[in-house]
């Protein structure tokens, strides 16, 4: 089970492999879901700010994935993920 600790600067949540790669599959089903929306959105000749935001969604989504994966590949054992008071979240390996 992924533990969480707080620490001045936000919160570091740990992952064991297994867990982050769950994480990774389900962020990657997100961007997935995300990807057909923008598709059938598309198709349905919506080009507003629905498809726009559903895009950038998918984006977003796929690059939390790739993101994910690269600081799980590194030893397969698992990671820590920084979640900030304020800025960008970001991961390293454990």
């Amino acid at each position: 089970m992924a533990r969480a600790h707080i620490v001045w600067f936000g919160t570091v949540v740990e992952f064991s492999h297994p867990e982050a790669t769950q994480l990774s599959a389900t962020v990657g089903s997100g961007a997935a879901a995300a990807g057909v929306l923008t598709a059938a959105l598309g198709g349905m000749g919506i080009t507003g700010p629905a498809a726009v935001i559903s895009g950038i969604a998918t984006a977003l989504l796929t690059l939390g994935s790739a993101a994910l994966n690269q600081c799980n590949s590194k030893n397969q054992r698992g990671i820590y993920l920084y979640v900030l008071w304020v800025g960008v979240p970001w991961c390293r390996h454990r």
